[in-house]
């Protein structure tokens, strides 16, 4: 049997933040709907400091584990610890926020293809995991514990010898709730859960900019501009299945696994760019050069070394610039939202699982 652990925080500490701690909270509740209908997961164990979410994961029928409150989380150690007292001998772990457009049968395939292949991984994404099954589950002890997901399938593969296979990147593997600029491309999509599609509905999001980018992503005359951490795949994939034509920056990937951020390496050329400009000459710019503009905004914040709060960084996605506290965040995010051609500002996830999702209904039609 394969043994489920679902990990939610399911808390914040601002308004905003809890905007997106809340989706999470709900895709959570739509993937324990999908899984446990699947024969093959034996127990459901979910982990989160979120009281609420735990009744509710209950009433489900998971078994609950309460994560002590506190700043300081090491995933590692705890996935081990559970792993090891479950004695799971097939553990599939999911983050929060990840796997929310995967459907009952694209879980049940995943399942069926890891107990029919011992000694190996399926995740996700090999370099960014947000959700992975493997057996034995005791090769978890055989490696390093990782501080965060991302290294998961990593260190299971290259410290523990397992076999590895990457699911197809789309919509379904590769969207992860992370910022609210992930709750504006999800909302159109069809693919959502009940639970999900429940809480979308109660935030009246804003989604008028997104919904000007699908058109122009359907027009074969329009060109648009990416700009961040853009994958070579992701480039294919807007090659071969959309419409419009494209520009595409691709700088700084791999910006955080690489210790760039933190020693202050990252160098941008939006940056170099804006360090002779102001922000408004800067999207004044790109809107000669596009119809519309999806940008990942956190290689410019590293650009210039800032580490600008979770709730400005958010704000900034939802391009709201009044409660932006910090002077370049909130210029940054004024330019972008007086621009003359529609903007989406956003983290990693927007140019990667954002964009299987913006593009997913002109590929499904």
């Amino acid at each position: 049997m394969v043994t489920l652990f679902l990990f939610v925080k399911g808390t914040a500490t601002t308004e905003i933040e809890n905007l997106v701690a809340q989706a999470q909270v709900a895709a959570a509740l739509d993937t324990l709907d999908k899984l446990r209908a699947a024969p093959e997961i034996g127990e459901m164990v979910v982990a989160t400091a979120n009281a609420d979410f735990a009744a509710r994961a209950a009433a489900l029928g998971a078994r609950i584990e309460m994560d002590p409150l506190g700043d300081y989380f090491h995933f590692g150690r705890r996935l081990a610890d559970l792993v090891s007292k479950y004695r799971a001998a097939i553990p599939l772990y999911v983050g929060g926020g990840s796997g929310a457009l995967m459907s009952v049968a694209d879980w049940q395939s995943l399942v069926e293809q890891i107990r029919a292949k011992p000694n190996s991984l399926i995740t996700n994404n090999f370099y960014s995991c947000d959700f992975a099954a493997w057996s034995p589950g005791e090769a978890l002890e055989r490696i390093a514990p990782p501080e965060l997901d991302n290294d998961l399938a990593f260190r299971l593969s290259r410290q523990a010898g397992l076999d590895v296979t990457a699911l197809p990147k789309n919509a379904a593997t590769q969207f992860d709730i992370d910022t609210p600029a992930d709750l504006l491309t999800l909302a159109p999509a069809p693919a959502v859960g009940k639970h999900l599609r429940g809480y979308l509905e109660t935030t009246r999001l804003d989604t008028t900019r997104v919904q000007e980018i699908k058109s122009l992503i359907e027009n074969p005359a329009a060109p648009l501009l990416i700009a961040g951490r853009v994958s070579a795949s992701m480039a294919l994939f807007l090659e071969r299945e959309t419409r419009c034509q494209w520009r595409i920056f691709s700088e700084e990937r791999g910006m955080r696994a690489s210790g760039r951020e933190q020693r202050g390496a990252v160098r941008s050329l939006l940056g170099f760019y804006l360090d002779r400009a102001s922000p408004t000459e800067l999207f004044s710019a790109l809107a000669q050069l596009a119809d519309g503009i999806i940008l990942d905004s956190r290689v410019l914040f590293a650009h210039y070394r800032l580490r600008p709060s979770a709730a400005d960084r958010f704000y900034s996605d939802l391009l709201e610039i009044e409660p932006i506290a910090d002077p370049f965040v909130h210029a940054f995010t004024a330019a972008a939202r007086q621009a003359p051609r529609p903007v989406l500002l956003g983290g990693h996830s927007l140019v990667s699982g954002g964009m299987y999702a913006l593009a997913a209904p002109w590929r499904a039609g």
